[in-house]
């Protein structure tokens, strides 16, 4: 008896297993597809590029002074004009005045030489008279004559003493103004080493002034790429803000003639170009010197392209190949492929608009001829 429901039991379990699997085979696999539909493809790649300042001062000063006072603070910002710092002109005006000191003695020396000359000069043609006259020797006259040429010189080299020192004068009185600093162009203060007190002198920058009119966007693209871009041609550029990314246009308006070295994130060397671009600031957010941005490059766009994600391919027989959902079925589907990015890629024969593609061709349980149901 026992074993007559051994057996009962045993075909229950074989009947109930067949059933499962009957159902099994019959239960399609759920899939994740895409319909493909022709659209505008556009084939691009970005760089990281910075914003940078349309004009920058880096302010100097010219004469070797203590600074006295400084009147702006990092980040102020300031119109042309502005007075910046004030540098302290003791040491000028102690030279001012010994030069006024030095000139008036050199005046009373010199009205005192003209004076002696004035005689000379007198005594000369007196001799002169005299000697035509036949009252005095020949040596006379030639005396008096050495005496006047002699008041002459001194005369002269005072006069020569004279203008250099209101030479001299006039040099330290133009010097003046180099004791105020003022800016040349409105800008933002920016790199301000200066202080109060400190020496200022013409190998040191005290400061740098920022132009925030006309900034530009500088990046660096690699030489295998470079090719592709023209001046004028149109970019898309990119600022991310932590829940937002702002977009906005620019163009090319400038390309290095030559490349320069250098490295990637990884530390390997590359050669790279430099290229300026003209942005189109957004009205909503202040884009500043110094910021990042992303500088897409619009390399080509193909209008009514069959495009997929790269990650729905395989190889097939060493032929692209993707799956495509035939009457309910996938079914293994050739392909040639075109221009792509970094996540997509056009089909440019194999596809039809409308065709069905499985996303995910690696799924467990797909293969050809498998019964699907798209999701």
């Amino acid at each position: 008896m026992k074993k007559k429901w051994r057996i009962i039991f045993g075909l229950i379990v074989v009947v109930a297993a067949a059933a499962f699997i009957f159902t099994q085979l019959r239960q399609a696999l759920p899939v994740a597809v895409q319909r493909v539909e022709a659209r505008e493809f556009v084939q691009s790649f970005t760089e990281e590029g910075v914003v940078v300042a349309g004009e920058e001062h880096t302010i100097y000063s010219l004469v070797s002074a203590p600074i006295e006072r400084l009147l702006v603070e990092e980040g102020e910002r300031v119109q042309a004009g502005q007075l910046l710092a004030v540098l302290d002109a003791r040491e000028l005006d102690f030279g001012l005045e010994e030069l006024a000191a030095r000139l008036d003695g050199l005046a009373v020396e010199l009205a005192q030489a003209r004076e002696n000359l004035a005689a000379a000069e007198r005594h000369y043609e007196r001799i002169s008279r005299l000697y035509k006259s036949e009252v005095v020797a020949a040596v006379e006259l030639e005396e008096a004559e050495r005496m006047v040429k002699g008041a002459q010189a001194a005369v002269a080299g005072l006069e020569a003493q004279e203008r250099a020192l209101l030479s001299q004068q006039e040099r330290l009185q133009g010097q003046r103004k180099d004791y105020r600093i003022y800016a040349p162009i409105a800008g933002v203060v920016t790199r301000l080493t200066a202080r109060e007190g400190s020496l200022a002198s013409p190998q040191t920058p005290l400061l740098a002034l920022l132009n925030e009119e006309g900034k530009q966007v500088e990046t660096r693209v690699l030489t295998r790429d470079v090719h592709q871009i023209t001046e004028g041609m149109p970019v898309q550029l990119t600022f991310k803000l932590r829940d937002q990314d702002i977009e906005f246009p620019g163009q090319v308006v400038d390309i290095a003639p030559y490349a320069e070295e250098a490295y990637s994130p990884l530390g390997l060397a590359e050669e790279r170009v430099k290229v300026t671009i003209a942005p189109q600031f957004p009205a909503e957010v202040e884009i500043k010197p110094g910021y990042k941005v992303d500088v897409e490059f619009i390399t080509q766009v193909i209008p009514g392209a069959l495009v997929v994600p790269k990650t729905v391919l395989f190889s097939d027989g060493g032929e692209d190949a993707l799956f495509v959902v035939e009457e309910g079925r996938a079914q293994v589907r050739r392909v040639t492929t075109g221009p792509e990015t970094r996540r997509e890629i056009v089909i440019t024969s194999g596809l039809e608009e409308g065709d069905l593609v499985i996303l995910d061709p690696w799924q467990s349980g797909l293969a050809e001829g498998v019964r699907v149901s798209c999701q």
